[in-house]
């Protein structure tokens, strides 16, 4: 019971503290840049296939979910 009482209190914490630093921050007003959603799609794949960062995107991807994979298999207990 006590520990339910601190967990509660600590998510209630960090649920305040989450919100006090939205709404500190002084967000711009008016318009943002005009740079869509085509934008970044052409700047991060490129308009062809040997341009942009979407095979390097792909595989640090693939390396991190490597990475996750094996962490699970490490963390697993043996059965004896």
């Amino acid at each position: 019971m006590n520990s339910a009482i601190v967990r509660g209190l600590a998510i209630l914490a960090m649920a305040m503290l989450f919100i006090g630093a939205i709404t500190s921050v002084s967000w711009p007003e008016g318009d943002m840049d005009q740079t869509s959603n085509q934008d970044v799609g052409r700047k991060l794949f490129g308009m062809t296939t040997d341009t942009g960062y979407g095979i390097i995107v792909l595989l640090i991807g693939l390396l991190l979910l490597v990475a996750l994979l094996g962490g699970i298999f490490l963390a697993k207990e043996e059965k004896e």
